[in-house]
């Protein structure tokens, strides 16, 4: 199970990425200080205390817990708070991206060769195009689809119905890629069972899978926020709302899904969106009438736990630890300035790859905590 983030751990691990920050400043702004670079070396030293203290402040955490239940809400909040943006994540990502020009800036110094600046051009047109892309880290963190779904619900009515957060499911599917004899594939999706409150006239559990979030850096979120769910209210009873423009977004989806959101009696509001197979014999059989919202209510999503999990996160830091002491001779100036410029393309990928497993580790299945799923297991027509 996860751990709580506390402020703690919280300060301990924002100052770690202030000093990384610090350390990266000094590279461009005293490009041409004298080794020994204390200026760089001692907020990394600093960094690396901070990452420790934080690395122990999660472990010391409580548990992640089932939230208390909570009376039924008879009303449905017409504010639907969006996704929480996770500053940690957007100041580690652009240290990321980063890094490489960092180090490779300090391995070149004053120097004056061909090759020393034209890896700083390199790292440095890396950079800015990367950084670029990464602003949609600083964009409302729900897909179209959610934003038309919390639209209607400010404007006074959603269709609804009642239900139970059931199990928490990992849906593994197997298919053929095509390419040749015995060439099969797994994906893995996630999505929770919610049970129908009331005479459902034996509809089956309603599959609330985890939102599309968009492009780029984001593809994570929707998957985190559906386990913070899984792990908070297994259990509890809410409204699972849907748009009231549902034939908007189904007609306009190449996979005719739509959005929903699971609002709990709690307060809390888990996004996500439907398949065909299971909103519609709720929308277009009318069994989720459209009610009018509670301009009164509103209802906020989770907060998010500690990000660190041992299993999932321990290379990554080690990756990083590596990369910071690779560049410990040219920062002291015992090494050449050729030896300098290696060490600094080396600790540059080292630093990259890191923070690149960092950053997606959300989507691969160490990082959803395994313990919460139930697996299922689907295979393709013609391997069944």
């Amino acid at each position: 199970m996860r751990h709580r983030s506390t402020p703690l751990a919280t300060t301990l691990g924002g100052a770690a990425l202030v000093c990384l920050a610090g350390g990266f400043g000094a590279t461009v702004v005293r490009y041409d200080a004298d080794t020994p670079r204390l200026d760089i070396l001692v907020p990394l030293a600093l960094a690396a205390l901070f990452v420790g203290g934080w690395v122990l402040a999660v472990r010391a955490a409580p548990l992640v817990e089932r939230l208390a239940p909570s009376p039924a809400r008879d009303g449905i909040p017409s504010t639907l708070r969006a996704i929480r943006r996770d500053w940690g994540h957007v100041a580690a990502a652009y240290l990321t991206i980063w890094a490489p020009y960092a180090a490779a800036r300090a391995a070149f110094g004053t120097g004056g060769s061909v090759v020393g600046s034209a890896f700083c051009a390199l790292t440095l047109l890396f950079a800015v195009v990367m950084s670029l892309y990464a602003t949609g880290l600083l964009t409302t963190q729900l897909g179209a689809a959610q934003r038309m779904l919390r639209e209607d619900a400010v404007s006074g009515s959603v269709h609804a119905v009642r239900v139970r957060f059931g199990p928490a499911v990992r849906e593994d599917y197997r298919r053929p890629t095509g390419t040749g004899v015995g060439s099969i594939t797994t994906t893995s999706s996630y999505y929770v069972d919610l049970l129908s409150e009331g005479d459902s006239d034996g509809q089956k559990a309603i599959r609330l899978r985890s939102m599309d979030a968009g492009a780029n850096f984001r593809i994570p979120i929707g998957e985190k926020h559906l386990s913070y769910a899984a792990a908070q209210l297994s259990g509890h009873s809410g409204w699972l709302c849907w748009p009231k423009r549902w034939k908007d977004i189904a007609g306009t989806d190449k996979q005719r899904q739509v959005s929903a959101a699971f609002v709990a009696d709690t307060g809390h509001v888990v996004w996500g969106r439907t398949a065909e197979r299971d909103w519609e014999p709720w929308l277009r059989g009318e069994a989720a009438p459209v009610r009018e919202t509670d301009s009164g209510l509103a209802a906020e999503p989770l907060p998010h736990p500690s990000r660190f999990r041992p299993e999932a996160h321990t290379a990554t830091l080690l990756i990083a630890a590596v990369a910071a002491l690779t560049t410990v001779p040219y920062l002291l100036g015992s090494v050449s300035y050729v030896v300098g410029l290696v060490l600094g393309a080396v600790a540059g990928i080292l630093a990259l790859a890191a923070g690149v497993r960092l950053g997606f580790i959300g989507v691969q299945k160490q990082n959803m905590d395994p313990e919460l799923w139930t697996v299922r297991e689907e295979a393709h027509p013609s391997l069944r």
